[in-house]
């Protein structure tokens, strides 16, 4: 049974889902999110294992919003994840990062998961790269099988 309810019913008004409990009408809230002017139910995933290079990778060609990442590092030397606000792959090495992100050694597995809840907004694209060294020049490959990365964006 529909409990939806309508505001200015009379006049045109808009109709708002709702849920009738004890006679009391309880907004339905759909969860969502998106940077301004963007709205999606669900975020996109994305995955990689590491190849041996930089993994330049543009995983948005458009203004996009970052919302989880988890990455893994199976090398016994701390590897970094580059976040750049770029339309295409990044050149590794001259593209500044907006962020450098230490991923944790240990060969039998270390890492870090993060959301960001608010969003990490990227205004022209969202693009990455792993790299060795921290340093934004940096453009030490990472080994083939050794970085595993899983992400959500919009």
């Amino acid at each position: 049974m529909a409990d939806n309810f309508a505001t200015n019913a009379g006049s045109g008004g808009s109709t708002f889902a709702s849920d009738d409990i004890s006679s009391v009408q309880h907004p339905r809230v759909k969860a969502g999110g998106g940077r301004d002017g963007v709205y999606a139910d669900v975020a996109t995933g994305f995955r990689l294992i590491s190849a041996a290079s930089t993994n330049a990778t543009s995983l948005k060609a458009s203004a996009g919003t970052l919302y989880s990442i988890t990455a893994i590092n199976l090398n016994a030397a701390v590897r970094y994840l580059k976040l750049y606000n770029k339309a295409s792959a990044p050149t590794v090495g001259t593209d500044t990062p907006v962020a450098t992100v230490p991923i944790p050694a240990s060969a039998t597995g270390a890492g870090f998961t993060v959301a960001f809840p608010l969003g990490f907004d990227f205004a022209t694209g969202i693009a990455y790269a792993l790299t060795t060294g921290a340093a934004d020049a940096d453009t030490g490959a990472v080994a083939a099988n050794e970085i595993f990365l899983v992400g959500t964006y919009i």
